[in-house]
């Protein structure tokens, strides 16, 4: 099976997030220094950003009810959690899942604070029975030109794009699938991307995905 998605980026939530970070950085992968979400969220992240998409590492700093269903996940271990799904208008989104009586939270409006200035997003979570063993979302970025810097694309393995991602719960995306560039597979977890050095890089005890580049 393989559908495709409009996908933002597809989120890792990882125990250690300074050592996940490593472990991208190894593979040759440019990583974000670690940045906190707001206090009710509880969370931080690394990215590696890629052209279109990126991959975000998210780990908890501190227990808040916005961030139980990421703990729920990651109990039983580093793993490929979720997909954010890209949207340029988050209110015309949340119309579209409930015309398709998708079931959603409501919009939320957070903020990220980095070196080159304050991130701003808007999202809307998918309630997790509507895509068991993942927490899906809707994401507006509002700052873009903050987010997908020059310095951060110039990856030393070449990477330029995400091309396709297996998950064991690719089924039950069939009603999130739409146009979009990222191709979604059954399968254990694993993210495929362009790049110059073809390798395989096995992080799954940190991250719990599979990384593999392909060279063009």
């Amino acid at each position: 099976m393989t559908l495709h998605l409009p996908l933002d980026h597809a989120i890792l939530a990882v125990r250690d997030l300074e050592a996940a970070g490593a472990a991208f950085a190894a593979a040759g992968f440019v990583v974000t220094p670690e940045t906190r979400h707001s206090a009710a969220m509880g969370t931080a992240n690394r990215c590696v950003m890629l052209h279109g998409s990126y991959i975000e590492l998210l780990a908890i700093v501190e227990e808040t009810p916005a961030n139980a269903p990421w703990r729920a996940l990651l109990a039983a271990g580093p793993r490929l959690a979720g997909l954010a799904l890209a949207s340029d208008d988050i209110a015309a989104s949340a119309a579209s899942l409930s015309a398709a009586g998708i079931r959603a939270q409501a919009t939320r409006h957070f903020e990220r604070a980095t070196d080159h200035g304050n991130l701003r997003f808007s999202i809307i979570r998918i309630e997790p029975e509507e895509t068991p063993g993942l927490q899906c979302l809707f994401c507006q970025h509002h700052t873009r030109d903050l987010v997908w810097l020059p310095d951060l694309l110039d990856h030393p393995n070449g990477a330029t794009t995400l091309d396709a991602i297996a998950l064991p719960q690719a089924d039950s995306l069939r009603h999130l699938a739409g146009s979009g560039k990222v191709a979604i597979l059954s399968g254990p977890a694993r993210l495929t991307i362009t790049g110059r050095q073809a390798a395989v890089h096995d992080l799954t005890q940190l991250c719990g995905v599979t990384v593999e580049v392909r060279t063009p």
